[in-house]
């Protein structure tokens, strides 16, 4: 059973993150938003503990391997266009994160498809950290904003553009790091392009 563990914990995530969604847009209760904050709490946490415990256990899987990023781009996409929807995060970011996963995501299909082992980008550690502040982030003021105490805080935290400086940096960080993956797989694109001419 515990070898199954890391596949486990990543299913659950992919079935979790409707729940999150659903509880953020379809209810305006403190508790039913704070029940999300959770989930997805436990759900970032899956995230980290998969892929730690495949490798500490030595049952890393092609399954582990196309449905961990898989369920890690679910939450992740999940989360930012809820965010979007609740106002909270600006839209272009959104779109980056989303635009960038799609072609990263097609991209290692591919390369999969080809028996081809896609090469991975050192920055993705940092993109991952910032898209889970900001997510984090856009939740806290989820919940902030059912106290009136803080608004003061948060229109602070606008002066002082701090909440978007945390934003845009991970706009760009996730952009940088889409041109990265097709930078350091180039050779099998241009593989492909030959192929098509």
């Amino acid at each position: 059973m515990i070898h199954h563990l890391p596949n486990i914990l990543t299913i659950f995530r992919i079935v979790i993150t409707p729940l999150i969604v659903w509880l953020l847009i379809g209810f305006e209760g403190f508790t039913l938003h704070l029940i999300a904050f959770g989930l997805f709490f436990v759900a970032s946490l899956t995230d980290l503990l998969d892929g730690m415990i495949a490798r500490k256990l030595q049952v890393v899987t092609e399954f582990g391997k196309f449905m961990d990023p898989l369920a890690d781009k679910i939450l992740v996409n999940s989360t930012f266009i809820t965010l979007n929807i609740l106002d909270v995060m600006p839209i272009w970011i959104t779109a980056v994160v989303i635009l960038r996963d799609m072609v990263v995501t097609l991209l290692r299909w591919g390369m999969l498809a080809n028996g081809e082992s896609m090469n991975t980008s050192a920055m993705a550690k940092l993109k991952t950290t910032f898209q889970y502040i900001s997510m984090y982030l856009g939740l806290v003021f989820i919940l902030m904003g059912h106290f009136e105490i803080l608004d003061g805080l948060v229109d602070w935290l606008g002066e002082w553009f701090v909440t978007e400086t945390i934003f845009i940096l991970t706009g760009l960080v996730t952009a940088f790091t889409g041109f990265n993956y097709l930078w350091i797989n180039r050779l099998y694109l241009s593989t492909v392009f030959k192929e098509r001419e």
